[in-house]
């Protein structure tokens, strides 16, 4: 939370400072402090039709925890723990409250449902910022080559640097959660097996 906020204030008052002393003349000291101001609300604004389009576009059933949709390897693990993630991932904001599912950590490690599903969510999650970055930069061609430029464009580069860090946060989240998965359906088999036995031995 500390680190997501403190980057969005860091931008916009560098995006302050550098028009204040580079381009006071074409827009004002007035014009200058809103335009800055509006960059974090028109950056949300944009980050919401991309998770719209997840949500709404792309088939639920690509995300879910059977589906190999989305995939994550080993070395791109590696890389991420190369980038030193196990120090900052837990400083990422994370955004589940929004849709009623935390994901900062496993409240229930035996439920096969609940990692189920906590893994859809990060399969959407990685998908919704992943998309959040690659449509940082079209909305420059929705304003005036000037404000694109001088304010937009800054906003857009932030934008793009707090999408890369939870799509990093929650591709490197899904393998771990697949083993445990694993773990405990291969559990659940065995007690299962053994329940079996028990009945049929009780039979006899």
């Amino acid at each position: 939370m500390v680190l997501y906020i403190g980057t969005i204030l860091l931008g916009v008052i560098g995006i302050f400072l550098y028009n204040f002393f580079v381009n006071l003349c074409d827009f004002g000291l007035v014009k200058i402090i809103i335009f800055s101001i509006l960059q974090p609300v028109i950056m949300i604004a944009w980050d919401g039709l991309g998770a719209w389009i997840v949500h709404w576009v792309i088939p639920g059933k690509w995300f879910s925890a059977d589906s190999n949709f989305i995939g994550v390897g080993q070395k791109e693990c590696r890389f991420y723990e190369i980038l030193g993630i196990k120090k900052w991932k837990d400083h990422v904001l994370e955004l589940g409250f929004l849709g009623n599912f935390s994901k900062k950590k496993i409240d229930k490690p035996n439920d096969p449902e609940y990692i189920k599903l906590f893994i859809q969510e990060c399969n959407v999650g990685s998908m919704v910022h992943l998309v959040n970055l690659i449509q940082a930069f079209p909305i420059l061609l929705c304003f005036p080559h000037n404000f694109s430029m001088y304010f937009v464009l800054p906003a857009a580069c932030i934008n793009a640097f707090l999408s890369i860090l939870p799509i990093m946060v929650l591709r490197y989240n899904i393998p771990r959660l697949r083993r445990l998965l694993a773990v405990i359906e291969k559990k659940e088999k065995l007690y299962a097996s053994r329940q079996e036995t028990s009945e049929a031995s009780q039979e006899k």
